[in-house]
C-alpha cells in the first residue's frame, strides 16, 4: 500500500501519493505547485525577478537554468565565494537529490524514521507481527502464535512493500520504506481490540528523474499484489503437495495443523485483494486507472489463489494465531 505526502508550498497541505521535487529549491510539491513558478520557487522566481511566460505555462528549461545559475552565483558572492561555472543539474546531481529527499522526508509532519530504512523496516515488521501474536500470548499463552505471525508477516507483507520500492527505483523515482505517526497509533490500536487498520509504514515515492504518468504510478501499485500472487501461487502448490490426505511430503508439529503452505497461500492472497479494492489510496484504484484488463487478471488470479485455499483450510488462523 502506498500513502500520502505533504506539499511543502506554505498553505497548501495537499496530501498527495506522489509529490514532486524541485531540482532548483529542492522542495517537494503537489501537482498543482510542481512548477517554479506556481510555488514561486526562491532560487528562479524570487530572487532574480525574472518574468514568467505571459501565458501562464512554465518557462523553457534553458530560461529555468539560467535563473538557476544566476541565482546560486548571488548567494555565492553574498557568501564571498567566487562563482563555480556549474548548472544546477552538475551540484545537484542524483546521489546529492536522494539524499535531500530522504532528509525531508524524516523532517515531514507526520513521518517518523529511526535513522536507516532497514531500521524502519524492522520497527514496521515488529509491530505488525505483534498485532498478530498478542492475543494468543495474553488470552492463550501461545507464544508459537509469534512465530507463526512472523512467517506470514515476511512472506507476505514485507515483499508486498519492498516490491512497491524496486519498481519504483527501476522507473527511476527515490523510493523509501519509512514510519508513518498516525498509521502506527492506528496499528497499536488494532493490536488492543483485534479489529482496524495495520499501516505502521509505507513506502514513500518521490519522482526523482521525470513525472510520473499513469502508467508508471499503475505499474508500481501492481507490483505489490503481483507478488502476493506468485508467493500465494507457489505456496498453494507446496500446500497440495504436503496436504495431510494425499500429499507427497509430510509436515509435522505447529506447521501442519493447519498446513503451513496453505496459511502462506490464504494470507497473501487476502492482502492482494485487500489492497485491490479501487478504492482511497489503495494500490486498486491505481492500477484500475492505468488499465481495467490488468485490474480485472490481478484479481482473478488472488481469487483463484484464495478460494481453493480455503478450501483446504476454511478456519484460516482459528487455533494458530
Amino acid at each position: 500500500m502506498m500513502k500520502y505526502m505533504r506539499c511543502e508550498y506554505p498553505n497548501c497541505g495537499a496530501q498527495e501519493d506522489i509529490l514532486f521535487y524541485c531540482r532548483y529549491c529542492r522542495g517537494s510539491f503537489c501537482q498543482k505547485h510542481r512548477d517554479a513558478e506556481t510555488h514561486r520557487c526562491p532560487a528562479v522566481h524570487g530572487q532574480t525577478q525574472q518574468p514568467f511566460a505571459a501565458t501562464g505555462t512554465p518557462a523553457n528549461a534553458e530560461v529555468i537554468r539560467q535563473m538557476a545559475q544566476n541565482a546560486m552565483k548571488m548567494a555565492q558572492q553574498a557568501m564571498g565565494q567566487q562563482p563555480q561555472q556549474q548548472d544546477p543539474y552538475s551540484y545537484a546531481d542524483e546521489e546529492t537529490r536522494r539524499k535531500l529527499i530522504e532528509q525531508r522526508l524524516k523532517q515531514s509532519r507526520g513521518l517518523l524514521s529511526f535513522g536507516s530504512e532497514l531500521v524502519d523496516i524492522l520497527i514496521g515488521f515488529t509491530l505488525i507481527v505483534l498485532v498478530f501474536g498478542f492475543s494468543q500470548v495474553i488470552f492463550n499463552d501461545n507464544w508459537w502464535g509469534f512465530l507463526i505471525s512472523a512467517i506470514l508477516v515476511a512472506t507476505a507483507f514485507l515483499p508486498h512493500e519492498m516490491a512497491h520500492k524496486v519498481v519504483a527505483q527501476r522507473r527511476g523515482q527515490f523510493a523509501r520504506y519509512i514510519l508513518w505517526t498516525r498509521g502506527i497509533i492506528y496499528t497499536l490500536f488494532t493490536m488492543i481490540i483485534g479489529i482496524g487498520l495495520i499501516v505502521p509504514g509505507f513506502v514513500a515515492i518521490v519522482p526523482l528523474s521525470r513525472e510520473m504518468n499513469k502508467k508508471d504510478l499503475g505499474m508500481v501499485a501492481l507490483a505489490g499484489p503481483a507478488i502476493n500472487a506468485v508467493i500465494g501461487a507457489i505456496s498453494l502448490i507446496l500446500g497440495l503437495l504436503t496436504d495431510a490426505s494425499f500429499g507427497i511430503i509430510t509436515l509435522t508439529g505447529i506447521f501442519a495443523t493447519p498446513n503451513i503452505f496453505i496459511l502462506v497461500a490464504q494470507f497473501n492472497a487476502l492482502i492482494a485483494l485487500f489492497n485491490c479494492l479501487p478504492i482511497w489510496r489503495l494500490d486498486g484504484a491505481k492500477i484500475l486507472k492505468w488499465d481495467w484488463k490488468i485490474f480485472a487478471t490481478i484479481v482473478a488470479i488472488n481469487v483463484a489463489i484464495v478460494v481453493p485455499s480455503f478450501i483446504f483450510n476454511p478456519g484460516f488462523l482459528a487455533g494458530v494465531i
